[in-house]
């Protein structure tokens, strides 16, 4: 009874820090420019082909309370979020055709928390079911006090969702593997399909599952394994409606992506590039948009990005970038019990085996990360700390040991008031490697600090100091004057001499402003909006 209820508590601080976090939030880029927007028109419209840049799931969910309860208006032409330059639309549904976009980012993101509540609970359940009551509270412990997992269920994206996902997929193949009953294939294969439909990365999985059906051939459990993967494509496919129809029609870009797949499959004898182009626009196929979106997936993966890392933005793919993100922005304690849970879960025969499906799935994840040439966030990596909570969870084992037990918990504490004292700025967390997130914008940017966010703290510092406008070079989607800001923005001068009185700089465009580098803030709002004040 006293353990549910220290759980109940955990839940209960972690839904204060997330929603309490949330409202100190303007809406950041992807959730005005994409996610939210391309939500609600699946809702009301069903245009798949619209955007498939990301699978329908997470999009589904955030959307939902939204179309329910505030009815969002959509012009009925089409043309209008069929744009290619979907920011535009979004910032037209959000400020243009709708007048409360504060209202309907808090719904979308309440949706989410729902999501990471589930999230939590499967690792709570997961981790007893492993290793003891004691090690699903500590695991509970985890996932509520980190940052990352605070910091995304508090925003309508699809990074907690894949997360979600992947993790349920990961527990119901494992329960699988332990019981291949026909209950538990059912199961393995919708939670598989969800993990499809929440985001492209969830792929990995066929893989890494691909590997079971060679070592477990000898009992049986080959065939079982590839009836599961054909119902889990099923359950994509639901995802879409059962859409039918040809791969390219009626979709964006259509040339651009007729050459990108011809690229490739007219070096098969026998197919020519206008026989292979009669198909793609006339053939019917299931999952077409699913498909498209892995291909697009695909394609960006090898395109190398411009990408700040350790001080400069680059264009060049390197592959430590999610190393180095790890051992920064997790906190330091987290690292101590994860070495700790992993060195007593690998001793223990009765849990080795799991310990190693959980690890390997881990590290497939993060070397598939690291190849690949899209490195613009920390949180393509959320994936794996659902299971590194579970791993360190059982670390349970050292309290036992006396003389370590008054470090052990005074590292505890060190982890939950980490993530107290940060509030709300869980998404600019850095940690002490580095000393702390006021030093994060020199490493990192993007998602990991900037992300538009702290549009309602630069408010709230000017109101504060009296200043009635200020010159403001803004990276985001949102719109400062919602917030009640006064601004303007930057004239071509004011890029290499300040002229105003009062500037705001966001963190992602420091590198533009060229007298700002050398000198210092006089404050910040959050950690990504830098404010400067003219001599």
């Amino acid at each position: 009874m006293v353990k549910n209820l220290i759980a109940a508590i955990l839940l209960v601080v972690f839904v204060i820090l997330t929603v309490s976090g949330m409202r100190m939030h303007s809406g950041t880029c992807d959730e005005i420019a994409h996610h939210i927007p391309v939500g609600v028109v699946l809702w009301k419209k069903g245009d798949f082909k619209m955007d498939t840049s990301q699978p329908p799931l997470a999009r589904y969910i955030m959307a939902l309370p939204v179309v329910l309860f505030l009815k969002p208006n959509l012009p009925a032409d089409k043309a209008v979020w069929r744009i290619e330059d979907r920011s535009v639309f979004g910032k037209d549904f959000f400020f243009k055709y709708n007048q409360n976009p504060r209202q309907i980012i808090f719904l979308a993101r309440l949706a989410i928390l729902l999501v990471g509540i589930f999230t939590a609970a499967i690792v709570f359940i997961w981790a007893k079911s492993l290793f003891g009551l004691n090690s699903g509270l500590l695991a509970l412990f985890f996932y509520c006090f980190s940052v990352e997992t605070i910091a995304h269920t508090g925003l309508a994206t699809t990074d907690i969702t894949s997360a979600c996902f992947i993790l349920l997929s990961l527990y119901s193949f494992w329960r699988f593997l332990n019981k291949p009953s026909g209950l538990n294939i059912v199961f393995a294969a919708v939670a598989l399909g969800l993990a499809q439909l929440s985001k492209y990365t969830a792929i990995i999985l066929y893989l890494f599952y691909a590997v079971f059906i060679f070592t477990r051939r000898k009992e049986g459990v080959s065939l079982k394994i590839l009836g599961l993967f054909l119902i889990s494509l099923l359950i994509v496919w639901s995802g879409y409606g059962f859409s039918f129809a040809p791969l390219l029609k009626d979709t964006l870009r259509p040339l651009e992506k007729t050459q990108l797949i011809a690229a490739g499959l007219t070096k098969i004898p026998g197919i020519t590039y206008s026989r292979l182009e009669y198909l793609l626009f006339n053939l019917p196929v299931p999952l077409g948009e699913h498909l498209l979106g892995v291909l697009g997936v695909a394609r960006h993966g090898q395109l190398s990005s411009g990408t700040f890392f350790l001080g400069k933005y680059s264009g060049l793919n390197n592959r430590m970038y999610f190393a180095v993100s790890f051992l920064i922005k997790t906190q330091i304690p987290l690292l101590i019990f994860f070495l700790l849970g992993l060195r007593s879960g690998l001793k223990d025969k009765a849990t080795r085996k799991t310990i190693v499906y959980i690890f390997c799935f881990i590290a497939l994840f993060f070397i598939a990360a690291s190849f690949s040439k899209l490195k613009l966030g920390h949180r393509y990596i959320l994936p794996i700390y659902p299971l590194i909570f579970m791993i360190a969870a059982k670390s349970a084992e050292w309290f036992k040991i006396k003389k370590i037990k008054p470090w052990l918990t005074a590292t505890l504490a060190w982890y939950g008031l980490s993530a107290v004292l940060i509030w709300p700025n869980h998404l600019s967390y850095f940690n002490e490697l580095i000393g702390g997130p006021d030093n994060g914008w020199k490493y990192l940017r993007d998602s990991n600090i900037d992300w538009g966010q702290d549009l309602p703290q630069l408010k709230a510092y000017l109101e504060k100091n009296n200043i009635s406008e200020i010159a403001l070079e803004y990276f985001g989607q949102d719109d400062p004057g919602v917030y009640g800001i006064n601004y303007k923005n930057f004239t071509k001068k004011e890029y290499n001499v300040p002229e105003h009185k009062i500037y705001a700089i966001s963190a992602q465009y420091l590198e533009n402003i060229k007298w700002a580098k050398n000198i210092r803030p006089v404050a910040k709002a959050g950690y990504s909006i830098f404010i400067y004040e003219k001599k």
